[in-house]
């Protein structure tokens, strides 16, 4: 059973504090999640790749008289167990993504006297129905991907075009750092979705009910970020209002939240921005746009021109 929001009078701190608090702390909630999302679809496919591999290494040393359909089917089945109990555990993150961008918005709102989740009606499931088998859709895509692939390979050795000790480097390669590359982006990129859109479509349902309730984009902070999501981040909108997002190929487009499924893939993949709750004329720890680090400015030059620009600006405290 989830522990109760204590109030910020329990908490001993004033309530932009507590709020602020309650917040960061379901962000942590949210990074584990991701990790957790992505080590369980990864273990998975490591553990096919290391029956696969088992398989290669026990074949006979003249590969012309393999039977190259029936190694292949062995193969193909693997992998289809492998991305099929991927996608298993992936809907259960999904679930569990949906649900804590909903405590993002109701916890930290009943940690200052606002409690809305008494008040309002689940949200509507039907688009993380349709979230949850795009993103299984798409892990069963990389198994039967990484399966064409190896096909490729296999194929090249029985006509002698290469070594098998190539063909399982190859393969090696294709399930050691292909396959899992493209899972865990499908991973970390949909249950960051399912996040963002749930707490989004929440902080609409308590817009009428919470005076002031608005919504801020902060960037990820990841060193070799979207310039075009650096350069807004800060930026605070009515809570049923999009944010302006500058396009890397010009223009902007209107994104509801970070991970918005209506906005271009451009704006999206690879993504770790939020959009957090934001109370007006509240006192919050960073009004504005979060300074970067030393470390930031150190390595992305394209940051430092960025914040000199800003600065100049006005954008940016010196």
């Amino acid at each position: 059973m989830p522990k109760k929001a204590k109030s910020e009078q329990e908490l001993g701190q004033k309530p932009d504090q507590a709020f602020e608090a309650e917040l960061a702390r379901r962000l942590r909630e949210r990074a584990q999640l991701l990790l957790t999302g992505e080590t369980q679809v990864l273990l998975l496919l490591k553990e096919a790749r290391d029956q696969i591999l088992v398989t290669l290494a026990g074949l006979p040393a003249d590969w012309q008289q393999l039977q190259l359909s029936r190694l292949l089917g062995q193969i193909e089945d693997v992998l289809a167990g492998a991305t099929s109990r991927a996608g298993a555990l992936f809907e259960m993150r999904m679930q569990d993504a949906w649900t804590l961008g909903e405590d993002f918005v109701d916890k930290p709102l009943a940690i200052i006297g606002h409690r809305v989740e008494l008040q309002l009606a689940q949200l509507d499931v039907g688009v993380l129905k349709q979230m949850k088998s795009f993103g299984s859709l798409r892990l069963k895509d990389v198994g039967n991907d990484a399966a064409r692939k190896i096909g490729q390979q296999l194929g090249q050795t029985t006509i002698g075009a290469q070594t098998p000790y190539q063909a399982i480097q190859a393969v090696q390669k294709i399930l050691g750092a292909e396959s899992p590359r493209r899972a865990a982006t499908i991973v970390r990129t949909e249950v960051s979705r399912a996040f963002a859109v749930a707490s989004n479509e929440r902080l609409q349902q308590a817009e009428p009910l919470v005076p002031g309730l608005g919504k801020q984009w902060r960037r990820s902070g990841k060193i070799h970020s979207r310039w075009n999501h650096d350069i807004i981040d800060g930026q605070v909108v009515e809570a049923s209002k999009p944010f302006k997002v500058p396009n890397p190929g010009g223009g902007f487009d209107k994104m509801q939240c970070p991970h918005d499924p209506r906005a271009p893939v451009e704006q999206i993949i690879h993504c770790g921005c939020i959009s957090i709750p934001w109370m007006k004329n509240w006192k919050v720890m960073t009004p504005g746009a979060k300074p970067f680090t030393e470390r930031e400015l150190q390595l992305d030059g394209r940051k430092a021109a960025l914040d000199q620009a800003a600065k100049k600006a006005g954008r940016r405290v010196e």
